[in-house]
């Protein structure tokens, strides 16, 4: 990469991260507090969350001793005034106070924008008045919730399938005033529309969308990124830095290093993470710059010239020439990050039993019509199952989020 390219990357990401960074006012920054029941509601990017688990694995590995609960109540075509349920089904409160919802996290104004300039006024009046209902409420029976907003995504140009260039226009005025209820309110706001546009801008050719407004498996990957560094203002990134001529650790963040020892064969040291490291990108993704710095990355300058390789716990993980390792290598394979991965499959399967607890496909059997007499015989019992089922998950989730610790790394020659 030339120098050029370089600094044109470095600012790209320093946008991206500037506005993630400033898309909280001081006054409404957010923390997650231990034992939080934690509940995603809104449209289609909400309801989509549930089955790839990126932001999700983010947030819980963000607080392994938080012991985090985390479910899903979103629905495709869901606003804030309008929610078509199956009969019988409950409304929003009902479910909100069945999960004992402490933090609401609302994703409100793709379906909205499409009233265009003539429902900005409503949509207005809507958010206010949800605000404010919400609240009033205590659905875990102590205390009103704590809301984030979260606005809808840039809609990504697609040939053929809408009007992106007028439908941005309309979706920046309700961004707008999404981020002034907030301000008003001293609610927590998620600006996804500003991020997201600044990655489809960076590297169009990686798409973010499958049709302008539907994030893909690699979208919904980057917005969990996003998402996270925007909550997270104290966000620390993985970074190593060794010096093999001195030798010495020069730098250490998001880990602690210790035990370093050089020999003529390479360098050994220990390694204790702070917290498991981002769930590698989608097989085949173009991964935009200023992604790659939420990546572990290892830099040893000085080595003799030659290729080396990095075995952790006698695996080997990575192979690259010194002067490679010299500007850093970006690290996807450690057991960290297989120890993510396992992690967030735990978290797809349990967000997929949720939904079948919360959204059986025979829904007229169990709360419709046709719940009596078999329904309230049969159903009972499996819904129990499948509540014990997501306790024993939630359980093992909190086990697979904690970082792992004296790990033992090695650099040695490999030519």
């Amino acid at each position: 990469m030339t120098c050029q390219k370089c600094h044109k990357a470095a600012g790209v990401m320093l946008l991206v991260f500037t506005m993630g960074q400033t898309a909280i006012a001081d006054a409404r920054e957010f923390d997650f507090e231990k034992g939080d029941r934690v509940v995603f509601i809104g449209n289609t990017f909400a309801d989509q969350l549930r089955l790839h688990g990126y932001l999700e694995t983010l947030l819980t590995t963000r607080h392994p001793e938080h012991k985090l609960r985390f479910r899903i109540l979103g629905w495709s075509g869901d606003t804030l005034t309008v929610r078509p349920r199956p009969l019988n089904f409950g409304g929003l409160d009902e479910h909100l106070g069945q999960q004992k919802a402490s933090v609401i996290i609302a994703c409100f104004g793709m379906n909205e924008s499409y009233d265009g300039p003539d429902g900005v006024d409503a949509f207005r009046a809507d958010w206010r008045a949800f605000v404010e209902h919400v609240r009033s409420q205590r659905y875990d029976g102590k205390s009103p919730p704590r809301l984030i907003m979260v606005s809808p995504i840039y809609h990504e140009p697609t040939p053929r399938i809408g009007d992106a260039q007028q439908h941005n226009a309309n979706l920046r005025r309700y961004v707008a005033v999404m981020d002034d209820v907030a301000r008003e309110t001293a609610t927590p706001f998620v600006d996804l529309y500003s991020v997201t546009e600044a990655l489809a801008k960076e590297s169009p050719s990686q798409r973010l969308t499958k049709n302008g407004i539907h994030l893909n498996l690699y979208g919904y990957w980057a917005v969990g990124q996003l998402f996270d560094n925007t909550l997270a203002s104290d966000a620390v990134s993985w970074r190593v830095e060794i010096d093999a001529k001195r030798p010495s650790l020069t730098h250490a963040t998001g880990t602690e290093v210790s035990g370093l020892e050089v020999s003529e064969q390479g360098l050994a040291f220990s390694v204790s993470d702070r917290q498991l490291p981002s769930p590698i990108p989608p097989a085949g993704a173009v991964v935009h710059s200023s992604l790659i710095a939420r990546q572990p990355t290892l830099t040893v300058k000085n080595l003799k010239a030659g290729s080396y390789r990095l075995l952790i716990d006698n695996e080997v993980v990575a192979t690259a020439g010194h002067d490679q390792w010299a500007v850093g290598v970006v690290l996807t394979t450690t057991p960290s990050h297989q120890a993510v991965e396992t992690l967030r499959q735990a978290i797809v399967e349990k967000n997929a039993n949720f939904f079948y607890r919360w959204r059986p496909a025979n829904a007229e059997y169990v709360f419709g019509r046709r719940a009596k007499p078999y329904g309230v015989v049969s159903f009972p019992p499996e819904m129990e199952t499948f509540d014990s089922m997501l306790e024993t998950a939630d359980r093992a989730i909190w086990s697979r989020s904690k970082p792992l610790a004296d790990q033992k790394w090695r650099i040695e020659r490999s030519d």
